[in-house]
């Protein structure tokens, strides 16, 4: 396992060596957190940490979506009458969408 180090610097040595920052987050991949009266401020990170942030944050909020449409889900079930056995009628849903899929194919 890869262990990122990391440093410390304050704003206005940051500013005096922002180049030699960003070749340091660019080529050895380690972060710089930028502090103020020793404070952290802001985080350099490189190209593909942003990256993977962003593809980390995009993942969460898709699955937030899929949580917040099968709780939908479950309430139009249980306002019909249905509500007990949501979780198989997910699963038969399920294997007709999977059936549907190969269909097309």
């Amino acid at each position: 396992m890869y262990i990122m180090s990391t440093m410390q610097i304050n704003i206005k040595e940051a500013r005096q060596r922002f180049s030699e920052l960003i070749n340091t987050v660019a080529l050895r991949k380690e972060r710089v957190i930028i502090t103020s009266r020793n404070k952290p401020k802001a985080v350099l990170v490189s190209l593909q940490d942003a990256e993977a942030l962003e593809s980390d944050a995009a993942r969460r909020a898709r699955r937030q979506m899929q949580l917040e449409a099968i709780k939908k889900l479950r309430i139009r079930l249980a306002q019909k009458g249905r509500g007990d056995n949501s979780l198989n009628i997910l699963k038969q849903l399920r294997k007709e969408r999977v059936g549907d899929l190969s269909n097309d194919h």
